[in-house]
């Protein structure tokens, strides 16, 4: 991988390219929505940190970016615990591991993941060692949620975000992962993803079925109206993960999408196999109830990375779109 392979965000790879020419930042913080690439960024910058090319870095070639590549770099860790919490005994094993000099190359680099998990005391043992790290230590935290991070933290970091690719970059990458897939599947994938590949992706995954499944029985409990099927519908959802119920929260909010334009005669579902019920939402429903429940489902997506309750989230998703319909 380089910064080419690193699709969109032009102007943050020429920040990036630019900084490392001099002094590169040893604390930052990558922001974005989940499925963005927050994850493949640092991956990249963590091989041009370490790259071993007296040319443009990363050059993806050398022994070093190849380890980082495979995972296997003895200088880089990776802190990824999902959606646990982050307690404070990680944090002070990353102090602990810091104080260890690199023994690869003469730099260590740690990846911090969902960094918006980290609670108040984990992210309070850490302060000292993002404000003053040895010369030898970089860290890159990512999250989907700033506002979960502490201003202290907030303050010692450099921030970047990364934007949203366009429709064409993200089918790019889905003919390159997905060169046997339906061309029409990955178009589709890539127009419903909103710019975030993470999404498109999973939307192809084997699991993708399920999801729409549960989303077009929530379309067809809001085309009822009836308070008690839309809590059976998203109680269905109760025993996805987080991450899994974002899924279905995208695909409703796609779906509202192509209820919205079909409402208004124009024929292009980006989610074909949830038309029968879009079509009959927006039959039911008026433009400004969908575009309603298409603000609610962003703003419930927002709200998983601060409520672990799947049971009230779930909840939530009922009763704030029976309200919505009313």
């Amino acid at each position: 991988m380089t910064f080419a392979s690193l699709l969109g965000n032009t102007e943050l790879k020429a920040a990036w390219q630019h900084a490392l020419r001099g002094r590169f930042p040893q604390s930052i913080l990558l922001t974005g929505p989940k499925g963005i690439g927050k994850l493949t960024a640092a991956r990249v910058l963590t091989m041009a940190l370490l790259c071993e090319s007296t040319g443009e870095k990363p050059c993806g070639q050398c022994a070093a970016c190849r380890k980082v590549e495979q995972n296997n770099h003895s200088d880089v860790t990776c802190i990824d615990l999902g959606d646990a919490e982050i307690k404070v005994d990680t944090a002070r094993r990353i102090r602990s591991d810091c104080a260890v000099y690199p023994g690869d190359s003469d730099r260590r680099i740690f990846l911090i993941r969902h960094a918006q998990n980290m609670n108040a005391a984990a992210q309070n043992a850490l302060l000292k060692l993002l404000e003053e790290p040895p010369e030898y230590a970089f860290f890159i935290l990512m999250t989907e949620n700033e506002s979960a991070i502490l201003p202290t933290i907030l303050s010692r970091c450099t921030q970047y975000a990364l934007a949203p690719l366009d429709r064409g970059s993200v089918l790019h990458l889905l003919r390159q992962k997905y060169p046997d897939k339906d061309p029409a599947v990955l178009q589709s994938a890539a127009a419903g993803c909103q710019g975030i590949a993470g999404d498109a992706i999973a939307a192809l995954s084997e699991e993708a079925e399920e999801i729409t499944q549960m989303a077009g029985e929530f379309l067809r409990a809001l085309d009822s109206k009836n308070e008690l099927c839309l809590l059976q519908a998203a109680e269905h959802c109760s025993g996805l993960s987080r991450q899994q119920f974002s899924h279905v929260l995208t695909a409703l909010r796609t779906a509202m999408r192509d209820a919205i334009f079909c409402a208004h005669g124009m024929a292009s579902p980006l989610l074909p196999a949830l038309q029968e019920q879009t079509k009959a939402v927006s039959h039911r429903l008026t433009v400004r109830q969908m575009l309603a429940l298409y603000d609610w489902m962003g703003e419930l997506d927002e709200r998983i990375s601060r409520n672990p309750s799947m049971a009230l989230l779930t909840g939530c998703l009922a009763a704030g779109s029976f309200e919505r319909i009313q």
